[in-house]
């Protein structure tokens, strides 16, 4: 992409490309701030700014000419246009961030609290949420999401209103998260149910101290099992948001 992009820069040679450039690195600021995948606070603001600029240039020949964006200061335009890239890029970071939430429910699960800091993964991410999110980011990288992104970018119809769509994409999100922890919500249900039976038959026994590190064992076993299923899901809906 920056090989594209410094060709596509060098041959800009008019205040009507320049123009197209700077309304289409508007547009995909969103996109670069948003998505783990583009780096996050491990990447500083100029290099954020360059990496937007970067796939502006991939595209922004696609942009209407100048006069079909004169309307107003180029400040406000500025403002109209990351407003439009804005659902690309919370389409385009739902399932990255759905990945990491999953891997916060399986920890939740098996009774976690630990914390594991990461430059690339925004928050407080867990143990698992933190490899999680790594994995749908290599996924997001290598099967092409930066240029589908890109072309949704350039060619995706601006909706009525971009803020309700945003708000649809983060909602679905949610779900998503929740059906991609699903397979381990139900094995930990399962096992809190199988848990009490064992602890109310070997009652006035002490099993509890027992049940709690078996529980989260269980619950690492099922993650394991169920993690390749898991993968093919989250490669799919990121094969699939952010699409032209």
């Amino acid at each position: 992409m920056l090989d594209i992009a410094a060709d596509a820069i060098a041959g800009v040679d008019s205040a009507t490309d320049w123009f197209r450039l700077g309304i289409a690195w508007a547009r995909a600021m969103p996109l670069v701030t948003l998505v783990p995948a583009f780096g996050l606070r491990a990447l500083p603001g100029p290099s954020r700014v360059v990496l937007g600029l970067a796939v502006a240039a991939s595209y922004f020949p696609a942009i209407a000419p100048a006069g079909a964006h004169d309307h107003g200061p180029w400040v406000l335009q500025a403002l109209a246009e990351a407003a439009r890239g804005l659902p690309v890029a919370i389409a385009a970071a739902v399932p990255l961030w759905a990945a990491t939430m999953a891997g916060g429910v399986a920890d939740a699960l098996r009774g976690s609290r630990d914390t594991a800091a990461s430059s690339v993964v925004e928050g407080t991410a867990t143990p698992m949420g933190t490899p999680m999110s790594i994995l749908a980011s290599a996924i997001f990288l290598t099967t092409g999401g930066p240029a589908r992104a890109a072309a949704a970018l350039a060619f995706r119809p601006t909706p009525a209103n971009p803020f309700l769509a945003a708000t649809a994409d983060l909602l679905g999100g949610i779900a998503f998260a929740v059906a991609l922890a699903g397979p381990i919500l139900a094995a930990a249900v399962v096992l809190e149910i199988a848990g009490a039976l064992v602890a109310r038959a070997a009652s006035p026994a002490q099993v509890h101290a027992l049940l709690a590190p078996l529980r989260a064992l269980g619950v690492l076993a099922v993650t394991a099992i169920v993690f390749e299923r898991i993968a093919t899901v989250l490669a799919r809906a990121i094969s699939s948001d952010a699409g032209p």
